[in-house]
């Protein structure tokens, strides 16, 4: 008799959420025993219902996804978190990492990948679906890091400073440094992240939420 894993899904789009569930319900070992709106109530129904595992949408109204992340394993250490979502900018999978979730699925690849990172996570073994795994590969380190985890804590003000059009006579005293020194930061963030002009750092910025657009 095959064994059954129970299933929280918790989207805002209900069109979405349905055809997850739908998809779930066709993997003969695993039963979707809620389907919800908000990571608020996927955390609600974890402390009662105590499931294998919650996927998650990133971007939904309420409490921040990855805080939800870290809560469900708080409540039941044993319940595993899959993020299903279109956000999956390097700052989001750093972001999740550091929330300890198990499995990370862009909305861009095959519906399959979802049952996929759901019973790998169950095996306990990370997974990264091949959009992430592809961005991941994308970085100058090997070893699952993206080009954001590279960046130093003073390399990341950096770069928010370079983002929000800021010269570098102006970010060096914000900084408390030299402008020498805010020339080699922003010169090994270039080198770090591949891209090298001011412009192109702005933009990165902006897609990985550093700063506002």
């Amino acid at each position: 008799m095959t064994q059954t894993y129970t299933v929280i899904v918790a989207d805002d789009h209900p069109l979405i959420r349905a055809s997850v569930v739908n998809l779930l319900d066709t993997a003969a070992d695993l039963e979707v025993i809620a389907d919800v709106g908000s990571a608020d109530e996927a955390l609600r129904l974890t402390a009662t219902m105590r499931p294998d595992v919650v996927v998650l949408d990133i971007n939904m109204p309420g409490i921040d996804a990855f805080q939800a992340a870290g809560e469900i394993r708080q409540i039941n250490s044993s319940t595993k978190v899959v993020f299903l979502t279109v956000n999956d900018s390097d700052g989001a999978i750093e972001r999740a990492k550091a929330a300890g979730v198990n499995a990370f699925v862009s909305k861009g690849d095959e519906p399959g990948d979802v049952i996929t990172a759901i019973r790998e996570t169950i095996a306990g073994r990370h997974y990264y679906s091949p959009t992430i795994q592809q961005r991941l590969a994308s970085g100058v380190r090997s070893g699952g890091d993206s080009r954001l985890s590279q960046l130093s804590a003073r390399e990341m003000e950096t770069l928010r400073y370079v983002a929000k059009g800021l010269a570098k006579k102006e970010i060096a005293p914000l900084m408390h440094i030299s402008v020498k020194t805010v020339d080699k930061h922003v010169t090994q963030i270039m080198t770090k992240l591949d891209i090298h002009d001011r412009v192109g750092l702005a933009r990165y910025a902006i897609r990985e939420g550093l700063v506002e657009a």
